[in-house]
């Protein structure tokens, strides 16, 4: 495991130095002013003594076993103290130093070697590139680390990959006092990854709460398992950086160009119970209020407030992120009548007015903290200062203290009551400045206990016929192609997903067109054509042979310069238009994405990814996740598609990406969806097999 990083019994610093602008010197400074419990030994083979230490010209010189070592001299040095450590017996190296993969070619065979030979010793490397470690226990107090945020005893431990993201986490948990826990910007990840850092922190009991910044994953596989082993027991936010896909190698299905690197890391953020954030700001301030608070047992939010239109804000803010306004008994309505001024609103928000005092504040917070049908209570206080305000905010922590219930408190002040804030926040109570941070903080937590309760259950087992899939498949293995449409209707049957009646025109339009029937459809198939509408390769509602034929003549024409064939299939009615696609994701397997089809979804983009294969929970997530659920489920008057039925196609869908993850491309735009009993259909797919 990594005691030996995270609780090392001995530290030396490689490139130790009396320059303060160096990293060794502030290794030093650091381990020092923040106690490090074990003995540090500065190596540098030109100096005698740094910072009142003893230095070692070499690891092999100091008397003691070391378990962690930090490295920062030139890159190529690096082989002969690697080495030296190894003969040490150092369990772990921390590299700062870099000239590694960043710096191309050469950089990455050095780093190679240098974990390889690290390897044949036993050693770890941490790094390189990399910011170091700390653990704020006061067991060990090391902060093996060249930063400058102070080191205070928390419980929100963070891994990093970037060191400029991992020191905004912890100077902001520093400014509100928190602290925190175990800290390690891990750099390049050349050996030790981030899912062991990970890991360690779940296994680890005076971790409440795990952030984490990443711009890349190495070990996706290794990810899921470990987030998945953790997020019921505590949890984990995460932000990624790097959300777009420039720069990467453009495909032509619209599952392609929509499954981003953003939609991989929150395909997996999903399916582990992670709770993702796109503003380090408010993941910040979600890990304050889990830091101190369990999550709430349901989504009905309490709000109580001294002035009007901080409330609106919050009330606005809790609706948009999927809370719901609690309601009180005729009990609790009672009580805040008797306890509050006539003139107070004992609606939601409860506004006590600005002339609250103390008492006001304790009896409105007591009730709506014992409603049955309140689940968390978000309270705003501006210092007006006609009222006790010390007494008032005495009176709010005593209202926390008596409930298990979360309680976010947002005060609006100025510097000179600034007191009131940090008697509040000693006492554990998240305290914010302003609205929509509170409502936010909150809406994560219970993102979060969603995530943890929801109903878990193993993909379902399906009747397929796999044989037929695998001998279609294994036809257009190693050729990278799109398969022809005909074909790629065939795999879809083979899994149970409802295709139209569709053949390949070879000039019999007679025979075909008995085979699929009027009104029929005429089709191009072509890799040349990605959009088959604009570019005049789809001819609807053909309702005789006369019609079929002139359309025939007339696509064959203005295709004529391509590699095309042509297919004929039956016409669907119109219905609600969906997109089901799935691409293949290295290291994760196969990703499918579910979304409003047709034009839209490449005008509206309000899609959503999760990773194959799907149980029915998930699939049904996907289905009431995007944004257009509503027009799913049925508006304005309108009978809603059948959404079992839309279900189960993606759970099959799911499934062939699954078997077959030499699928790389799959798109089905549109499937008409219909009413309840009908089955949904996909009118057009496009299929790309390694």
């Amino acid at each position: 495991m990594l005691g030996g990083l995270f609780y090392p019994r001995a530290v030396a610093i490689i490139g130790a130095s009396n320059n303060p602008y160096s990293i060794g010197h502030i290794v030093l400074k650091n381990l020092t002013d923040y106690g490090y419990k074990g003995p540090i030994f500065p190596i540098n083979p030109k100096a005698q003594h740094i910072r009142s230490f003893r230095c070692y010209k070499s690891v092999l010189d100091v008397p003691d076993e070391i378990d962690l070592v930090n490295i920062s001299i030139k890159a190529e040095l690096l082989p002969h103290v690697i080495k030296e450590c190894g003969e040490k017996g150092v369990k772990f190296a921390i590299v700062h130093s870099a000239g590694f993969k960043e710096v191309g070619e050469e950089g990455i065979k050095r780093e190679r070697e240098m974990v390889e030979l690290a390897h044949t010793y036993g050693m770890r490397i941490f790094g390189p590139n990399s910011q170091g470690i700390q653990n704020a226990d006061p067991e060990v107090s090391v902060y093996a680390n060249f930063t400058f945020v102070p080191m205070k005893p928390g419980n929100v431990s963070i891994v990093a990959q970037g060191g400029g993201m991992g020191e905004m986490l912890k100077l902001h948990l520093h400014n509100v006092g928190l602290g925190h826990r175990m800290y390690a910007s891990y750099g390049n990840e050349s050996d030790l990854t981030m899912p062991e850092i990970l890991d360690y922190y779940g296994q680890d009991e005076g971790t409440r709460v795990i952030m984490m910044q990443t711009e890349s994953f190495k070990d996706p596989a290794a990810f899921l398992e470990v987030a998945s082993r953790i997020t019921p027991k505590k949890p984990v936010l995460a932000i990624k950086a790097g959300r777009t896909r420039e720069g990467s190698v453009a495909v032509s299905s619209h599952t392609g160009t929509l499954v981003d690197q953003a939609a991989m890391a929150t395909a997996m953020y999903r399916k582990t119970g992670v709770v993702e954030f796109h503003d380090t700001h408010q993941m910040i301030k979600a890990a304050i209020a889990m830091s101190t608070q369990d999550p709430p047992k349901g989504n009905r939010i309490g709000m109580i407030t001294n002035t009007g239109g901080p409330g609106i804000q919050a009330v606005d803010e809790a609706v948009e992120s999927g809370l719901v306004l609690a309601t009180w008994s005729e009990a609790g309505k009672k009580r805040l009548e008797e306890s509050l001024y006539a003139e107070a609103s004992l609606g939601n928000p409860v506004d006590v007015v600005a002339t609250a005092g103390p008492d006001h504040y304790f009896a409105a917070m007591d009730t709506l903290l014992k409603e049955d049908g309140v689940d968390m209570l978000f309270v705003f206080f501006v210092t007006a200062p006609f009222v006790d305000l010390d007494a008032i905010a005495a009176r709010i922590k005593e209202a926390c203290e008596s409930s298990a219930k979360p309680v976010v408190v947002v005060i609006e002040t100025r510097e000179i009551w600034y007191g009131l804030i940090d008697n509040l926040r000693k006492a554990g109570v998240p305290v914010y400045e302003f609205s929509e941070d509170g409502v936010r903080a909150l809406a994560a937590m219970t993102r979060y206990a969603e995530y943890r309760d929801r109903k878990k259950e193993p993909p379902p087992e399906l009747e397929v016929d796999r044989a037929a899939a695998e001998a279609i498949v294994k036809r257009y293995e190693g050729k990278d192609i799109y398969i022809p449409q005909v074909e790629a209707f065939e795999l879809l049957s083979a899994y149970g997903v409802p295709i139209p009646k569709v053949v390949e025109l070879n000039g019999d339009l007679k025979a075909a067109a008995k085979k699929v029937g009027f009104p029929c459809v005429l089709k191009v198939d072509s890799p040349e054509v990605i959009h088959k509408t604009d570019e005049g390769g789809v001819v609807l509602n053909i309702k005789d042979e006369k019609e079929l034929a002139a359309a025939y003549d007339k696509m064959q024409s203005v295709f004529s310069g391509k590699k095309a064939s042509y297919v004929l299939m039956e016409q669907k009615p119109a219905g609600e238009e969906i997109i089901i696609g799935a691409t293949a994701a290295p290291g994760l397997g196969s990703l499918v994405m579910f979304g409003l089809g047709g034009i839209f979804v490449e005008v509206m983009k309000d899609v959503i990814v999760a990773l194959a294969p799907l149980s029915k929970p998930e699939a049904r997530e996907m289905i009431e996740g995007i944004k257009g659920y509503p027009v799913l489920e049925g508006i304005r008057g309108k009978e809603g598609a059948d959404l079992d039925a839309i279900e189960d196609m993606l759970i099959r869908v799911s499934r062939l990406a699954a078997d077959f993850p030499n699928i790389t491309e799959m798109d089905l735009n549109p499937i008409f969806a219909y009413p309840k009993g009908t089955a949904p259909a996909a009118v057009d797919v496009r299929l790309k097999v390694k």
